[in-house]
């Protein structure tokens, strides 16, 4: 039986639309994981934002080792 991790974190998005245009989208990210907190970025298309949500579930998952 395998012990369960602890591995543990949060993302927090807040989204919203500026002027309400379409290319107003913008987006702040604040990941958090393994016990410590990264820096908080910023994003202006959908696509940026999937790729920080990609990347910080790849980091919280990856193998232990």
């Amino acid at each position: 039986m395998e012990i369960p991790s602890e591995r543990t974190g949060v993302l927090i998005l807040r989204v919203w639309v500026e002027g309400g245009r379409p290319d107003g989208f913008r987006a702040r990210i604040v990941p958090t994981g393994g016990g410590h907190q990264t820096a908080p970025s910023a994003a202006s298309a959908v696509d940026d934002v999937l790729t920080a949500v990609r990347a910080w579930l790849d980091q919280l998952l990856e193998p232990e080792g």
